[in-house]
């Protein structure tokens, strides 16, 4: 009988020295030091995040795949992320797929608009634009690309405004807001 009683003590202490251990390691608050907190708030208050990735599919079916190397909130803003070395993809209907790499972007996470800056490459099938702003808006199905455009394809290398993409159709419009600044040029064999 007291080998009995022994063993059920010795079990009773050895788990309660395992929740001892357990609340010690990982429910009890450790003060910081004064550097330390200071730090943590910087870092609240920037509201940053590091290797983000949103994935959204609109109404309409298309996916909507964005990366970024970091993000910060908008205080004001909840709803906006501005991105930076940002990485996306437009998965279409008919599966074809629109890349988009830029240097910053601003992310709205309710509707998926989103607006690239600087040094902004699209791939698309056999076309390539390179742009300084790119918004696309996916309510109105638009793609819109502009300021110091370059339009690329197999046969032509075209300097433009602005050029809009409808997301359904996948039709393109080109602007010319100068007639003088068309410039287009038929690619030679070899030649980019």
């Amino acid at each position: 009988m007291k080998k009995k009683i022994f063993i059920q003590i010795l079990l009773l202490l050895l788990i309660l020295l395992l929740f001892l251990f357990i609340y010690q390691k990982y429910f009890k608050e450790i003060p910081e030091r004064k550097n330390q907190t200071i730090k943590k708030e910087n870092i609240k208050s920037e509201n940053k995040l590091i290797n983000i990735t949103y994935e959204s599919i609109d109404g309409a079916g298309r996916k909507y795949i964005i990366n970024a190397e970091t993000g910060t909130l908008d205080d004001d803003k909840p709803e906006i992320i501005y991105m930076s070395d940002v990485r996306a993809k437009i998965i279409l209907l008919d599966k074809s797929v629109i890349y988009i790499n830029s240097l910053k972007a601003e992310y709205n996470n309710v509707n998926y608009d989103t607006k690239f800056e600087n040094n902004i490459r699209l791939r698309f099938l056999e076309n390539e634009i390179h742009c300084d702003n790119l918004n696309i808006f996916f309510k109105d199905n638009l793609l819109e690309a502009y300021k110091n455009l370059t339009y690329k394809n197999l046969d032509i290398i075209m300097k433009a405004d602005k050029v809009e993409i409808d997301l359904l159709t996948k039709n393109s419009r080109i602007f010319n807001f100068n007639e003088n600044k068309v410039q287009i040029k038929k690619k030679s064999n070899g030649n980019n």
